[in-house]
């Protein structure tokens, strides 16, 4: 090889290290008080069988692809601060992205249907998704949501002084984890979060603890010394996960025992997973482990768990902001219409549990309010719109049921019915009057009334259910009629 050939072979190569980006310089963007961080290796995401086949980086989308990342980046960090206590109720959310070229401001806020601005010295940009964009760095891009200037700018200030990453050591573990094999990693830091009377309560009420005899204070000892959880994805021509959750202590129930309790945390988070039945456990002194193949629906769940907080600005590359052809708008309202058609099948299809599914039909609610929407038919963003109300209507009834149940089975259990069960007033009433027998019988009826009263409930929940379903596939028939016509291609 000649030296001009060397030398330009050198300067190619120099070239391409500067340009990646590094997850490392990336974590050191993220504001203090993230406990839950996903990290995605865009490019080898994209380079894998499974992505390819299904064209997850193609303008055109079926509704098949698991996440929307926009083509200009390499890697991307997702970090919120969520309250576990609450449901994952998020405080905020921000994504730190590493760009292969500059996206400008001008053009994400043309895209959403919002303004440009400054921001202590930053290009940004507000977006009615409720978001602000800031440029980082010429090839760094951040997002903030709730779109809260304040909060922007200060985050925009702590990173002028800043050398080292504010996350936590167990979330930096995961930046290290994808840059040396699984392309998506997803970790969650709940040390000192978890609450002793609320896992102490919900283990009492275990069929698992009954089932398996456990130990209630034990197991609770053990669950309250929960670190957090770290899930590996790993993509080649199907996905497969890998789900790591670290305890303070040894854990000191068995493997069947250590699944039934996952499987009874995500039904009572309202958040069952399709598939993770079949994922093999084990237990390694503090450590749970769990492994399985993940399907395309449960890895849309995994990943809409923590995603970019807007998405409109994904499909900007190589698009034109002016006004669309018809062409261009038949593509875009019938990638949009399939994106919202394969969630609502989804949701439809994995709604089995009476209770178990409310979380995903918040997130998936969210999912669409995030999708593109350049050159999109108004009708059908119309038609969009209506079904995240309709999810959330169904998600709230399901709320609202367990919060009634709770009420009916509180009244219940304190009116004394329940015998030497009822509050110390209940218990000398049944102890007194009617004997220790008597007193165990009136308990019987008190629980028996308290099953009534959640299964009832749950009844009214599903039924909203069913209902939101029904209403959103006939809206769903008129939509494809309606825009099969208009554009004159199969809906």
């Amino acid at each position: 090889m000649s030296k001009v050939s060397l030398t330009l072979a050198t300067v190619l190569a120099l070239q391409t290290v500067t340009f990646a980006s590094d997850f490392d310089a990336l974590a050191r963007k993220l504001p203090a008080g993230t406990n839950v961080l996903l990290a995605i290796d865009v490019d080898k995401v994209m380079a894998s069988e499974m992505a390819v086949k299904n064209n997850w980086g193609g303008r055109a989308d079926d509704g098949n692809r698991p996440v929307y990342l926009p083509q200009e980046a390499d890697k991307v960090l997702v970090a919120a601060q969520v309250d576990p206590a609450r449901g994952f109720a998020q405080a905020w959310e921000v994504a730190i992205m590493g760009l292969k070229e500059s996206l400008p401001m001008r053009l994400i806020a043309k895209a959403e249907g919002g303004y440009t601005d400054t921001i202590d010295g930053m290009k940004a940009a507000w977006v009615p998704s409720d978001a602000y964009f800031v440029e980082i760095e010429p090839l760094t891009m951040g997002l903030m949501h709730p779109a809260n200037r304040q909060a922007v700018s200060r985050w925009a200030e702590s990173q002028k002084r800043r050398a080292t990453s504010p996350v936590s050591d167990y979330l930096l573990g995961a930046v290290s984890a994808v840059k040396s094999g699984p392309q998506i990693v997803l970790a969650l830091d709940v040390q000192n979060s978890v609450q002793p009377h609320r896992v102490h309560q919900t283990l009492s009420q275990s069929e698992v603890v009954k089932k398996q005899k456990l130990n209630v204070d034990e197991v609770t000892s053990v669950m309250t010394s929960m670190r957090g959880l770290k899930l590996r994805i790993t993509i080649t021509d199907k996905a497969r996960s890998s789900l790591q959750i670290d305890f303070g202590k040894p854990v000191t129930f068995n493997e069947r025992a250590a699944k039934g309790l996952l499987l009874g945390a995500l039904t009572n988070f309202q958040a069952e997973l399709p598939g993770v039945e079949d994922w093999d456990v084990k237990v390694s002194g503090n450590t749970i482990l769990c492994s399985g193949d993940t399907e395309p629906d449960a890895l849309r769940r995994i990943l809409s768990m923590l995603e970019i907080p807007t998405t409109k600005f994904s499909s900007l590359k190589e698009q034109d902001t002016n006004e669309a052809t018809g062409d261009v708008m038949a593509q875009n309202s019938l990638a949009y219409f399939k994106s919202i058609t394969k969630l609502t099948n989804d949701l439809e299809k994995n709604s089995k549990s009476s209770r178990g599914d409310n979380y995903w039909m918040d997130r998936y609610a969210q999912k669409i309010d995030r999708l593109p929407i350049l050159h999109v038919d108004p009708d059908l963003l119309n038609f969009g719109q209506k079904t995240v109300e309709t999810f959330r209507v169904m998600s709230e009834a399901r709320k609202s049921a367990n919060m009634s149940a709770g009420v009916r089975q509180a009244n219940i259990f304190s009116s004394g019915s329940g015998g030497g069960y009822g509050g110390y007033g209940g218990y000398n009433n049944g102890y007194r009057n009617s004997g220790y027998y008597n007193g165990r019988a009136n308990a019987r009826s008190s629980l028996s009334a308290m099953n009534t009263a959640k299964l009832e409930e749950a009844a009214g929940a599903s039924s909203t259910k069913i209902e939101g379903f029904r209403r959103i596939n006939n809206a769903t028939s008129e939509m494809r009629r309606l825009m099969t016509e208009r554009y004159n291609i199969e809906f």
